[in-house]
């Protein structure tokens, strides 16, 4: 096999291969795999009409994600990679790895090692838990709504047109210089959401902005695959109280209509974010492992 790096360009191309996500993990999205891939130097080959995708940890190790494509969890499409790597002198590792695909790559390969991390967890919900907030559990998301109708009269929220981001890319800009932290996939994110506005027609997103009079509060991108809504981008300004759970609550409403579960990514290990994701409940934390052949 031979890979190549993977461009915006190479997107079309691709996007049959992500056309269904029965394990539901953002790793396996066009819009997650496009936005992380400099991050990663993703890198792709298809063979035999299966689609490989190889990745670069951080530190340096290379990784692969599962076989995409028709007869792509078979042992032939499992064996095809682990040629190529003892061909190139590379360790047979699987990243992104979803518990039901672990259990198929263990019943073909009964030594294969396994690990997880909690901070790479992807939060799961129930879609209409999000969009109606009922009930004890979600009292405190309800009243910092409730504080910012009142705060904020003239808010709306407005689905992102592709002949209307002009206002949208300067509320990201303005972000971005504004939150710089020292951790490089917090900026990275910053960075690509930058691209997926200008590429808007090629990524195949869509997209919601807050409102406050005739500024934006908060933004939020993503793609609907299968019964699960992906949320890859969500920004909000935090001097407007209360706009984040209203921009949770808005986009949920306006995108996740036909979508049995919301899928709002990883907290990366950062406490607050954590803290924030589980005060939602998610139904799920999905977990995702390496697995070493």
């Amino acid at each position: 096999m031979e890979f190549h790096a993977l461009t915006l360009d190479t997107m079309d191309e691709l996007r049959p291969f992500f056309a269904g996500n029965e394990c539901r993990l953002c790793d396996c999205t066009i819009g997650g795999t496009f936005l992380w891939r400099d991050m990663f130097g993703t890198s792709y080959a298809v063979s035999e009409g299966v689609l490989y995708l190889q990745v670069r940890y951080l530190t340096g190790d290379i990784a692969f994600a599962v076989p995409r494509g028709d007869g792509a969890h078979s042992r032939r499409a499992f064996d095809g990679l682990l040629r190529h790597c003892a061909q190139h002198g590379i360790g047979a590792r699987l990243c992104a790895v979803s518990e039901a695909m672990l259990e198929i790559i263990k019943g073909m390969y009964p030594h294969a090692r396994a690990y997880t991390d909690r901070a790479w967890s992807d939060y799961l919900y129930d879609a209409r838990d999000i969009m109606d907030l009922s009930g004890r559990r979600y009292s405190g998301q309800r009243n910092h709504i409730n504080k910012f109708v009142r705060e904020y009269p003239d808010w709306s929220f407005e689905r992102v047109a592709p002949g209307g981001l002009d206002d949208v890319r300067e509320f990201f800009v303005r972000y971005s210089s504004e939150h710089v932290k020292d951790y490089q996939a917090y900026n990275e994110g910053n960075v690509k959401t930058i691209e997926l506005i200008d590429n808007y027609a090629a990524y195949r997103q869509f997209g919601g902005a807050l409102y406050v009079g005739g500024s934006i509060a908060g933004a939020s991108f993503g793609e609907l695959v299968g019964d699960t809504l992906f949320v890859h981008i969500e920004k909000a300004d935090t001097e407007y109280q209360g706009a984040y759970p209203m921009l949770v609550n808005q986009f949920a409403k306006a995108f996740a209509g036909g979508a049995a579960y919301i899928n709002r990514e990883e907290d990366d290990g950062v406490q607050g974010l954590r803290t924030s994701k589980m005060s939602y409940h998610p139904a799920r934390l999905l977990d995702k492992y390496v697995v070493e052949i």
